[in-house]
C-alpha cells in the first residue's frame, strides 16, 4: 500500500448561493477541464464587462490626443477606472462562476440554464420525497470521501469513480420525474387498462428507486471504512504525539536525584551558618535557646490557673440557662 500525494486535488462539491439559499452542487464528472476553462473565460468576457473596458481605452485613446490638460486629466483618470473596473470584476465572475448563482429571477447564467449539464444541486431532488434526501446525502458523501485524510492512502480512482457513479445515479433518479408524474395521473384513472399501465410505470421506478437505495448503501460503507481508518490515523498521531511528549519529561531517576540534591540544599546552608556563627561569635539562634526556669514557672502557673478556674465554675442548667441546684 502506498501513500499518495493528493494537495492538488479537490471536492467536485462546491458551496454555492442561489436565489433560494445556500447550496451544495455535484459538478458534472464528463465536464473536462478545458471546457471548464472556456466557460471562465466566457464568464469574464461577459459583453457589460468588455463594454465598460473598451469605453475605458477609448478615453485613454482621447486623452493621450487631447491638448487640454484638464480634459486630458479626467479622461484619463475615468479610463484607468473604468480598465480596471472592468478587468476586476471579469476576474471575480470567472472566480466565483460556479459558486455564485444568485441571479436576477427569470436571468439564469449559462451554468443554470438546462438542469444536470454542469451540475446538480441538492434541491434539485427536493419534489422526489425520501429519493431526494437519498440524493443529498448521496452529493454529501462524495464530498467527504474526497476531504477524508484516508483518502491518501487509497487509490486516487476510488474517489472519482464513486463521483461518477453518483453522478449517473442522479442522473437516472432526475429521469423519473415524467415517469413519477405519468404514475400518479395513471394511478387516478378508473379504467382497469390504464391501472395495469400505471403498474408497469410503478415498477420501473420503484427499481430505479431501489438502485438509489443500493448506490447509497454502497457509499455508506466506503464512508464507514474511511472513518474507521480515520480514527486509526487520529489515535496512531495522538500515541505518536503523547510519546513525544512524554519522552521529554524527566524520569523518575532524574525527579529522585533532583529531590536528593534539594533536600541537600538546607543541610549544607546549616552547616555554613553555625560554622560562620562559632567563628565570629554571634551566639545561638532562638531555636537552638533552651526556655529559662522563669519562662517554665510562668507557663506552668498560667496553666494551674485556667484548670482551677474552669473545675470551680458552675454548671448551667441546658434549659434555662440558670446554674444547677
Amino acid at each position: 500500500m502506498t501513500h499518495h500525494d493528493l494537495a492538488g486535488t479537490s471536492t467536485p462539491v462546491r458551496p454555492a448561493t442561489f436565489p433560494d439559499g445556500p447550496d451544495a452542487l455535484l459538478l458534472n464528472p464528463a465536464v473536462s477541464r478545458s471546457r471548464w476553462r472556456g466557460e471562465r473565460v466566457r464568464a469574464a468576457l461577459h459583453p457589460i464587462t468588455v463594454l465598460a473596458g473598451l469605453i475605458g481605452v477609448a478615453q485613454v485613446t482621447v486623452a493621450a490626443l487631447s491638448e487640454s490638460v484638464l480634459t486630458t486629466v479626467f479622461l484619463l483618470s475615468a479610463g484607468i477606472v473604468a480598465v480596471c473596473a472592468s478587468v476586476v470584476v471579469g476576474w471575480y465572475d470567472a472566480a466565483t462562476m460556479i459558486t455564485e448563482h444568485d441571479h436576477a429571477r427569470g436571468r439564469p447564467c449559462r451554468l443554470d440554464r438546462v438542469r444536470g449539464q454542469f451540475f446538480f444541486r441538492g434541491r434539485d431532488f427536493t419534489d422526489l420525497g425520501t429519493a431526494g434526501e437519498a440524493a443529498r446525502t448521496l452529493i454529501a458523501g462524495v464530498d467527504e470521501l474526497h476531504r477524508s485524510p484516508a483518502r491518501t492512502w487509497i487509490d486516487p480512482a476510488i474517489p472519482r469513480e464513486a463521483h461518477r457513479v453518483v453522478w449517473k445515479t442522479l442522473c437516472y433518479l432526475d429521469r423519473t420525474r415524467a415517469a413519477r408524474d405519468l404514475t400518479n395521473e395513471l394511478a387516478s384513472d378508473p379504467d382497469p387498462a390504464v391501472g395495469e399501465l400505471a403498474t408497469s410505470a410503478r415498477e420501473v421506478v420503484h427499481a430505479i428507486d431501489d438502485a438509489l437505495k443500493d448506490a447509497l448503501r454502497h457509499v455508506r460503507g466506503c464512508l464507514e471504512l474511511t472513518r474507521a481508518w480515520e480514527a486509526k490515523l487520529r489515535h496512531n498521531n495522538l500515541a505518536a504525539r503523547t510519546e513525544g511528549i512524554l519522552a521529554r519529561l524527566p524520569s523518575h531517576t532524574e525527579l529522585r536525584q533532583l529531590s536528593a540534591a534539594a533536600e541537600a540544599l538546607p543541610q549544607t546552608v546549616f552547616a555554613y551558618i553555625t560554622a560562620a556563627r562559632d567563628i565570629t561569635g554571634a551566639g545561638e539562634f532562638p531555636w537552638e535557646q533552651r526556655p529559662s526556669p522563669r519562662s517554665r514557672l510562668r507557663r506552668m502557673l498560667s496553666w494551674r490557673a485556667r484548670n482551677l478556674f474552669t473545675s470551680k465554675r458552675p454548671a448551667t442548667d441546658a434549659r434555662g440557662g440558670r446554674p444547677e441546684t
